[in-house]
């Protein structure tokens, strides 16, 4: 069994617990042996952290790798470009430093295994396939003028959404997605604003379309993920029995604490905003579009207070779209203008693994994990930016193996 020893770093193990200088952690095979000084006795490699931060991996609980169409979906791409930009896609996610990440839709439950099989270098990915949308919901992308739907599925390949109505075709597409792989499955279960016919706040899926989906996901000891922008959506989606309320970005009082009680999840995504309102022309939205995207982040802000005040559970995704989806860790610093960074960081490293029913893999540096661990060049409590700057991810470990070293860190034992 191969070891591997990182040494002399300063550990952020994202306990809870203070910095600590000067610590070596130890790895056996794909987990974490032992932490503290000396810790490994003759290793088969040696990496030196002397200066650098040593951290869990980072985790992403809302990516859309296989959407590299700018203005999402998976576009017009020849295929053969669009399975080299998936592919580029997936490995520059992990040389960011993620080492998980939940597909919240588009991406194919073959790319994860591709991943784990180690013929891509990607993180660990929990893919959700295709996508559950009624008709005229977020996922039926159909101009008004339009009969007949874009580009399907390919299975194996891609993973458009499926656009379903009542009760028994919501059931089947659930277990059809289960069947091909899905980890979990996500739903639409409001309006949004890159669709191309549904009000913002429209309310998508009955309480019955939605108990099916729940209760599919259920038989198979999984859960259920839901698209919802407003309040109103959120407490049906509650009701169904939802664990992962996705954006939450106009968010009252009582639906904050509806998912407190409901002991569900608050996954906040800052970054695909700022990317849209940056550059609207380059994401090509239209007037409605850009409407509708004012409105949210108008709430947003307001919506992150009282998740705050409420002490809800928040997950962290970044929900990016496009070709490159580079700087995904700038996620982060977004969240910590609203929180200390270190509750920002904890979104992406134990409130996602908590989410993702990991929390006794991942998510920490401690004995017995996973050796999913980054190396950092800072401290990200003090300057939580460099989490947002590849090239201060100086080292990325997955599973132990070294994916990434670019100060030659890995010495000769």
């Amino acid at each position: 069994m191969t070891s591997l020893v990182i040494r002399n770093a300063e550990l952020l193990d994202c306990t809870g617990a203070d910095p600590r200088a000067g610590v070596d952690v130890a790895v056996s095979g794909s987990l974490i042996s032992a932490i503290g000084p000396g810790a490994g006795s003759s290793p088969d490699r040696v990496i030196d952290g002397t200066g650098l931060t040593l951290m869990p991996g980072l985790t992403d609980a809302h990516v859309h790798m296989g959407l590299v169409d700018p203005a999402g979906g998976i576009g017009d791409l020849p295929w053969i470009d669009y399975v080299f930009t998936v592919r580029g896609v997936i490995e520059n996610t992990l040389q960011e430093g993620f080492t998980t990440v939940r597909d919240a839709g588009g991406l194919d439950p073959h790319w994860a295994r591709l991943s784990e099989q180690g013929v891509i270098d990607g993180p660990r990915i929990l893919p959700s396939g295709s996508v559950l949308s009624q008709t005229g919901g977020h996922g039926d992308l159909r101009p008004a003028h339009h009969i007949a739907h874009p580009r399907g599925s390919i299975p194996g390949l891609s993973a458009t959404p499926e656009i379903v109505d009542g009760v028994d075709q919501v059931r089947r597409a659930a277990r059809e997605q289960l069947r091909k792989g899905a980890t979990q499955l996500k739903v639409f279960s409001s309006g949004g604003v890159l669709s191309p016919t549904d009000p913002f706040d429209s309310l998508q899926f009955s309480y019955a379309e939605l108990r099916a989906a729940v209760e599919a996901a259920a038989d198979w000891h999984t859960y259920v993920l839901a698209h919802c922008h407003t309040s109103d959506a959120i407490r049906r989606a509650l009701t169904a029995g939802i664990r992962s309320i996705e954006h939450a970005s106009i968010l009252d009082e009582d639906a904050a604490q509806r998912i407190l009680d409901a002991n569900a999840f608050a996954v906040i995504t800052l970054s695909v905003k700022y990317d849209l309102l940056g550059d609207p022309e380059g994401a090509r939205l239209t007037p409605e579009q850009l409407t509708k995207l004012k409105a949210v982040e108008s709430a947003v802000h307001r919506s992150l207070e009282i998740m705050g005040e409420t002490g809800l559970k928040v997950g962290s995704g970044s929900d990016i779209v496009g070709p490159l989806q580079d700087r995904r860790g700038r996620e982060l610093p977004h969240k910590a203008n609203f929180m200390s960074p270190a509750e920002a960081i904890a979104t992406a490293t134990t409130g996602n693994a908590e989410l993702f029913y990991m929390e006794d893999r991942i998510g920490t540096v401690e004995v017995g994990k996973e050796a999913d661990l980054i190396l950092v060049d800072g401290n990200p409590l003090d300057e939580i930016e460099v989490l947002a700057e590849p090239d201060r991810i100086v080292a990325v470990i997955k599973g132990g193996r070294i994916y990434k070293d670019t100060q030659g860190r890995l010495e000769a034992s």
